[in-house]
Parts: structure tokens; sequence; C-alpha cells
């Protein structure tokens, strides 16, 4: 017989919207960058502190909107398809790191490539992938 009890029903609804481990994880390192960001520090530092809370926005908002549609199990495979996207960006920012000549666009693309590798190990660390 089911259950009509209404309250039943809206643990079951607070329960799903509660965030999951990964993403409690990611939101706690990106209030800690957005702490790090001041008006009074050097641009480029600020910089960088904002690629890696967008970076970490981007995988927030890959793993949210694919993990609506999935199951239970499909947890993990999701993460390793962000990490693949990661790594894909990560190698483009490289290749183009080496083709570029003017200084600048080394030093964009090496704040890219950097960015990446923090937010790629961040998620490792998280689920326990570290290579």
């Amino acid at each position: 017989m089911p259950n009509l009890d209404p309250r039943m029903n809206q643990q079951s609804e607070e329960e799903s919207l509660k965030p999951s481990k990964f993403e409690n994880y990611l939101l706690s390192i990106r209030a800690e960058r957005q702490e790090m960001i001041r008006p009074n520090c050097h641009p480029t530092y600020n910089q960088r502190h904002q690629k890696i809370i967008e970076l970490i926005d981007w995988a927030l908002l890959k793993y949210r909107d694919n993990i609506e549609n999935a199951q239970l199990n499909e947890e993990q495979i999701i993460i390793d398809d962000i990490i693949k996207q990661l790594d894909k960006k990560r190698n483009i920012a490289i290749h183009k790191m080496k083709k570029a000549m003017l200084k600048d666009e080394v030093s964009m693309y090496r704040l890219k490539e950097t960015t990446l590798d923090y937010v790629l190990f961040t998620i490792r660390e998280a689920t326990g992938r570290l290579i």
C-alpha cells in the first residue's frame, strides 16, 4: 500500500535536493577561492582565482545537468566525463601555448593550463582518483 503521508513525500524531496558529497566538495573549494579574491591584490592573482571559480561553476553545472537524468550508479560516469572534458581543455591550452609567439598570449594560456590542472586535481582528489 502506498504511503499517503505528505510528510514522507516532503522528506524524500528534500533528500533529492540535498547536494552530493562531490558537489559539497566543489562548493567548499569555490567558497575558499571566493574569499581569496580581494580588491587590493594583484590583478593576475585575482584573475587566477576567478578562473578557478568559473571552472568549478562549469563542472557543477555539467554535473547537475547530467545527474538529474542519471541513475544512482552513473554518478562516476558523469564525473569521468567531466574529467575527460577538462583534460581536453587543458591539452588545447597547452597546444595553444606552444604555438603562441607573444609573451602575453603565452602567459594567458599558462594561466589557463595551471587553472585547469588545479580543478582537475581537486576533482580527482574528491573522487579518490589521483593518478
